[in-house]
């Protein structure tokens, strides 16, 4: 009797060791993963460099959407995961990407590329502002030559 108690026990105790060692073992491998997720985010590469750097022309639709636009880099061969650059664009500074065709190579980083295809346009100044500015700046000068003459008379 005492005896099948004591096997009961050790194969107890090592059922439980085995599921802590495959718990450890799924967290190490489940943090490996992440951390290489996260360098891959962060820490850029290009898709070539040196002689074998491509052309590439690609359009942004008017009714783009970014995982679209990083499924369709990523088909062309300028990046090397679509999750990941969707993520680079999620977490890059630029608010919208401009639709148009540009022409980007394959030894770019995924920030160069968001940089290219997210061009700032500066907002243009209307005729009136441009009249307004400098008839402001005439009445300024009336104004102070008529007190210099007043201040002389």
């Amino acid at each position: 009797m005492e005896s099948k108690k004591i096997a009961s026990t050790i194969l107890s105790v090592s059922c439980r060791i085995l599921v802590f060692v495959l718990v450890a073992m799924t967290l190490v491998f489940l943090a490996r993963e992440a951390y290489a997720f996260g360098k891959s985010i962060f820490v850029e590469q290009p898709m070539a460099t040196g002689s074998k750097v491509v052309e590439v022309v690609v359009e942004v639709p008017e009714d783009y959407t970014k995982k679209g636009v990083a499924e369709d880099f990523f088909n062309r061969g300028l990046v090397s995961d679509k999750t990941v650059f969707y993520l680079q664009i999620l977490l890059s500074d630029r608010d919208k990407l401009t639709p148009g065709i540009y022409t980007l190579n394959t030894g770019m980083k995924p920030s160069e590329i968001i940089a290219a295809i997210s061009v700032v346009v500066e907002e243009e100044t209307t005729a009136e502002e441009t009249t307004a500015a400098p008839a402001a700046t005439e009445d300024a000068t009336d104004a102070s030559e008529n007190q210099t003459s007043a201040a002389g008379e």
